[in-house]
């Protein structure tokens, strides 16, 4: 059995105020290209199809047309494809009885996880079975029943902490799992969205408070695979545990050479062994990051072939110039077109250390602020003013998280 994993596609992502759908137009026909390999029995797509709940509608656009090119390609592959805690589940599932009869399958509720796609191998008709947990928002599964309110049973409760949850999918995955290999199933695939514990956390990704939702990927130790999304880092996560990482990189910290960005092709042999080949995308514009004064890259670098080659690439240069710089952005992009960040380090840190205005400073740098003062700004950009009420509540569900974080 041998299928393609990846996640984090992030569809429709405003990249310091510059739109990726391009860059992820040349990406996707690259996942297409790979797929046109017969031996590829399914795609799995680990959650995070958009950037945003409410996707914006050239993400939506783009999606539409890549299952529409590869079903054309590829009509007889199964499309598994879950939520991601930034995808609205409602939205992305909108339709998924029909995309089903058409082998695009959407899981988005947790609760329906135990029930697999069944994907048969083209040469050897050995099936597997993929069981698709997408994410768990708080509440999206219950505690069991154990007997009549009546006579003194326990009534099911929505359960809310990440662990707890993961607990409960797990014992109902596994169940699942057992009933798959006793109607003959050869392999078992789960595809999940969580935060697994000990794994590396990218600049990109929307990270819980410290480590208390993380998951221990030893609850899904039965399954011959298991394809992770939210992470934006390929690694592993366990045994059999894998983050694909997303296929594009979504912050500056992301560039290097060792965060280079791929598909995992994923192997089950007919002896339970398991490869995993990373398939390397190539970006339309790579992510490069330089440093250097203001001078050296508006007047003095002309003749530099290593800054030359930065000229297509989205760019972020850190200034090292001890005053600040006023405008640079307009300054450089004459040169560098696709400039999207410009970092002044070093004046802003002299600044915090007390140098007068007139040393080069356009204003006064403020100190760093508080999570809820940065609440009480976020109410006052979306209402006008803020909610004594709503405070009050971030600061218990503040206090609550770092409670929880402190028992871990």
């Amino acid at each position: 059995m041998r299928f393609l994993h990846t996640a984090d596609l992030h569809l429709g992502k405003i990249f310091h105020e510059h739109s990726l759908i391009e860059d992820q137009r040349f990406m996707l026909d690259q996942l297409i290209e790979n797929l046109a390999d017969l031996s590829y029995r399914a795609l799995i797509i680990a959650g995070d199809v958009y950037d945003r709940s409410i996707p914006s509608p050239d993400g939506v656009d783009l999606f539409g047309s890549f299952l529409g090119k590869l079903k054309a390609r590829r009509p007889d592959l199964a499309v598994l494809i879950l939520s991601g805690n930034h995808d609205s589940s409602s939205r992305l599932g909108f339709g998924k009885e029909l995309f089903a009869e058409l082998g695009i399958h959407f899981s988005t509720d947790p609760a329906k996880a135990d029930k697999p796609v069944m994907v048969r191998d083209g040469n050897t008709r050995d099936s597997c079975a993929f069981f698709l947990l997408p994410y768990m928002n708080p509440g999206s599964l219950c505690s069991e029943l154990t007997g009549p309110a009546e006579e003194g049973g326990k009534t099911a409760e929505p359960i809310r902490s990440q662990a707890r949850l993961a607990e409960e999918a797990a014992a109902r995955l596994e169940k699942g799992r057992e009933e798959a290999l006793a109607v003959g199933v050869k392999h078992t695939v789960l595809a999940a969205h969580l935060f697994a514990r000990g794994g590396v956390e990218s600049e990109s990704e929307r990270v819980f408070l410290g480590g208390a939702e993380q998951v221990d990927t030893k609850h899904f130790g039965g399954f011959d695979y298991l394809a992770l999304g939210h992470l934006h880092q390929r690694q592993k996560a366990g045994e059999r545990a894998w983050y694909s990482g997303s296929p594009l990189p979504y912050s500056f910290n992301e560039a290097s050479p060792e965060q280079e960005k791929c598909f995992l092709s994923v192997e089950l042999k007919e002896d339970n062994s398991l490869t995993v080949e990373p398939l390397p995308v190539r970006p339309l514009r790579r992510l490069r990051k330089l440093r250097g004064s203001f001078n050296y890259f508006y007047r003095e670098s002309a003749g530099d072939p290593e800054i030359s080659k930065a000229e297509k690439d989205y760019i972020e240069i850190h200034l090292t110039d001890q005053g600040l710089v006023e405008n640079p952005l307009p300054l450089l992009r004459q040169r560098f077109p696709w400039i999207l960040s410009i970092r002044q380090e070093a004046a802003l840190s002299r600044l915090r250390e007390g140098v007068p205005r007139e040393e080069g400073a356009a204003g006064a740098v403020r100190e760093r602020r508080t999570t809820v003062e940065d609440f009480e700004d976020f109410l006052t950009g979306i209402y006008g003013a803020p909610d004594n009420e709503k405070i009050a509540l971030f600061r218990e569900l503040l206090e609550e998280a770092e409670r929880g974080e402190a028992e871990t």
